[in-house]
């Protein structure tokens, strides 16, 4: 059986969200990034040598461990439910999606949880942030329940992950009304409760 490793705070939940929405049994477990051992005790760098989650060991032992990777993997074990089927342009704009939120916004946000950033990194990147909002404002959810499509799917999995990281990361989406009205249409998703 296919193995989750992650945790509930970071992009590795947005996996755990897509299997349980595409109807999808995996085994679960997870990290303590910290001290890197997961709930059994084992050292997770044996396991990942990255460290980073998510990561799905596959039944063969193949490891995948970056989001856009675990989320079409999980979405392609039920054809359809939480992703379009490959070779359409809707499965296109997913991937467009899901390596817009991966390497334009998680990687903005991410340096924000350093607590020893100076004013002037954290500034830096709270101005890439916005820019990263202000273009998903603008494109990508206006006047939209779903980043692609009529329905919910794996990128909209991963970008609500990354918004619930607002006040973790101390960044702001007030000013931008499309993104807050598409985060709590996620939100109030019973999918999501």
């Amino acid at each position: 059986m296919v193995k989750l490793y992650y945790t509930s705070s970071s992009c590795g939940a947005s996996n755990f969200i897509a299997a349980f929405v595409a109807g999808v049994t995996i085994d679960c477990e997870s990290v303590d990034l910290s001290t890197h051992l997961i709930a059994s005790g084992v050292d997770f760098y044996t396991i990942n040598p990255k460290g980073n989650v998510p990561c799905l060991v596959l039944d063969d032992g193949k490891i995948l461990n970056e989001n856009a990777a675990t989320l079409q993997y999980i979405a392609d074990l039920a054809p359809g439910k939480v992703a379009p089927v490959v070779g359409t342009v809707d499965r296109a704009l997913l991937q467009n999606a899901l390596s817009y939120i991966s390497g334009e916004l998680h990687g903005s946000i991410g340096p924000l949880f350093n607590p020893s950033i100076s004013a002037d990194v954290r500034s830096f990147c709270l101005s890439k942030v916005d820019a990263k909002l202000k273009y998903i404002n603008d494109y990508l959810v206006k006047d939209k329940s779903f980043l692609v499509g009529n329905k919910f799917s794996i990128a909209d999995s991963y970008l609500y992950i990354v918004l619930t990281w607002e006040p973790y990361a101390k960044f702001d989406t007030s000013a931008y009304p499309n993104v807050k009205a598409y985060f709590e249409g996620i939100r109030a998703l019973p999918l999501i409760q």
